[in-house]
């Protein structure tokens, strides 16, 4: 699907039909929404970020399908139209054929601004130092909702800034991102690459067991640096639709490019029906930007088609592409730490330290306890300087 802008994204789940934009945006399908061949079926669900918006239309176009809008809203916050607006984050409700949807606005971070440093091109919410350019209208301690794809170093590339004045929406603090140094005694974790969270009142959503690798969402209030939790929603794509479609940045690949992860949030299986558009197999890579379309196998989701957006990112200078790393060993395990989840893998020239995450796949019948003078194959990731596995595997060489 070709793009206006970068806009990939990272969490929304929309089921509806496209038709009645007069966007001339590619559809994804090989043609316009509107070029004069009828309305263009969207797919059952969509996540993406927004491409245009007509508010004299009531109109606005999510990932190159236009809607006709019937509600705007965050949370259980009402919104209009006039308030979206490129790039940002949201979701669109179902909808039948032709009749006008709900989009529900999904930032990556809600916040205030507490600091802006414009010769730096950087500014400060929620604990954060961001980097981004903000219009002129954008003030110190100004609420702001932001939009953003994950980097290779688990932080963000903020997409879109956008100020808003509700008074219903003031003092709302959110934001998502990859857990990591998780500590169940303090019961605190770091979000992002640098947040700290303070989880010790928090209702963990569906009871979930919080690990480290998970993608999740925190809402609460900010305390000087430190977010203080009041829910937490572990966040993936185990429940997506058959036949969703979700935009993002891919952040790894395994070797024989049979499986890869997106947005640090879900792993999507490769297979000989896979159809790649606008691309081959060959360009599956870290710091892609692709829209997959999946089904669910039992607790598998098999991408169907792997679609490259022409603003791929390996050809932006602002988007870390050059820190995107990986990694494959082969070895035997020397020993292990079960409290910081590690191991040490022993290979023909050298050791190398391994940590196991909430994404990490086991093959063979290993497990994590069982590695331990084990001779095994690991493929996996590296964020902020540690190897994350991604895959572990026998060695039957």
């Amino acid at each position: 699907m070709k793009k206006i802008a970068l806009v990939s994204t990272l969490a929304l789940i929309l089921a509806a039909c496209g038709g009645g934009s007069d966007s001339s945006s590619d559809n994804g399908n090989g043609g316009d929404n509107n070029n004069g061949g009828g309305t263009v079926t969207a797919p059952t669900a969509v996540k993406g970020t927004i491409d245009t918006v007509d508010a004299a239309q009531n109109k606005v176009v999510v990932n190159g399908y236009g809607y006709d809008v019937a509600g705007v809203s965050y949370g259980d916050v009402k919104l209009n139209i006039n308030d979206l607006q490129p790039n940002m984050m949201v979701q669109i409700g179902s909808a039948q054929k032709a009749a006008a949807v709900q989009v529900q606005l999904e930032p990556t971070i809600t916040g205030k601004v507490t600091a802006i440093d414009p010769v730096a091109g950087t500014f400060d919410v929620n604990g954060m130092t961001l980097t981004y350019k903000l219009s002129n209208e954008i003030e110190l301690g100004d609420w702001v909702m932001v939009s953003s794809l994950p980097t290779a170093d688990a932080g963000y590339k903020v997409l879109s800034v956008v100020k808003f004045e509700n008074d219903d929406l003031v003092n709302h603090y959110e934001v998502e991102g990859r857990l990591s140094s998780l500590d169940n005694n303090a019961m605190s974790f770091k979000l992002g690459a640098a947040l700290t969270v303070d989880y010790s009142a928090a209702r963990v959503e569906d009871n979930a067991t919080l690990a480290n690798g998970q993608w999740v969402e925190v809402e609460g209030t900010m305390n000087v640096n430190t977010l203080e939790a009041t829910t937490v929603e572990v966040e993936d794509y185990s429940d997506l639709a058959n036949d969703t479609e979700v935009e993002g940045i891919v952040t790894w690949v395994d070797a024989q490019k049979t499986a890869f992860e997106l947005n640090y949030q879900g792993r999507f299986v490769v297979n000989t029906q896979t159809k790649f558009e606008d691309g081959v197999k060959a360009d599956l890579k870290q710091g892609a930007l692709v829209e997959v379309t999946s089904v669910k196998n039992g607790t598998t989701q098999v991408a169907t088609e792997v679609e490259f957006d022409d603003d791929n990112s390996t050809g932006d200078d602002n988007d870390n592409v050059g820190n995107w790393k990986e990694f494959e060993t082969e070895g035997d395990v020397t020993s292990f730490d079960a409290t910081a989840k590690s191991f040490v893998i022993k290979g023909v020239a050298s050791s190398m330290t391994v940590i196991v995450d909430a994404n990490t796949q086991y093959e063979d019948g290993i497990r994590f306890d069982t590695l331990n003078q084990q001779r095994i194959e690991v493929e996996g990731v590296v964020i902020n300087g540690q190897n994350i596995a991604r895959e572990i595997e026998a060695d039957n060489d």
